[in-house]
């Protein structure tokens, strides 16, 4: 139980990093965000649209939490390339390569629309967006050295949304 509940949080021991920075860049920006949505929202605040943020918040981490489920032992939180890596090509990465960066994109869009907040939308502008796909790089070349028919598999999946990007 223990081992698998750290493997939900990404904790995984061995594996070779490829992965130095990009961890930081996505934790940072979130941090930069969640203050500046935070800071606005406690200075000025109105609710009219809060119930559709929530509910669009909820449906990211759904997403987000059903690929990390999916991924099960292969998940990690650096880019690793585990003594069993394989390529994963069913559930929900049957339609996006990348669906953990789906579900926190639709929980940042959720986020901002629940506090209604310019400077959180704005920061995930500036911030997110390229530390998620700074990210994403990072792990497509990793797994395109490392891993077996990923280099088909991205010719025929999307990265983020299906069907479009």
């Amino acid at each position: 139980m223990k081992e698998k509940i750290a493997m939900f949080f990404g904790i995984r021991k061995g594996g070779k990093s490829f992965d130095k920075y990009s961890l930081y860049a996505v934790l940072i920006s979130l941090a930069v965000t969640i203050i500046l949505t935070l800071w606005e929202v406690f200075s000025t605040a109105s609710y009219n649209f809060v119930w559709w943020g929530a509910l669009i918040f909820l449906v990211g981490a759904f997403i987000r939490t059903t690929a990390r489920l999916q991924l099960g032992k292969l998940f990690t939180f650096n880019v690793k390339i585990m003594q069993d890596h394989k390529l994963k090509q069913d559930g929900l990465y049957k339609y996006i390569r990348h669906p953990g960066y789906t579900g926190i994109l639709i929980e940042v869009i959720g986020w901002c629309i629940f506090f209604q907040t310019f400077w959180g939308t704005l920061s995930a502008i500036i911030f997110i967006l390229p530390a998620g796909y700074y990210r994403i790089k990072v792990e497509e070349q990793t797994l395109e050295k490392n891993i077996l028919g990923y280099t088909e598999y991205k010719k025929k999946v999307k990265a983020i949304i299906p069907f479009l990007f």
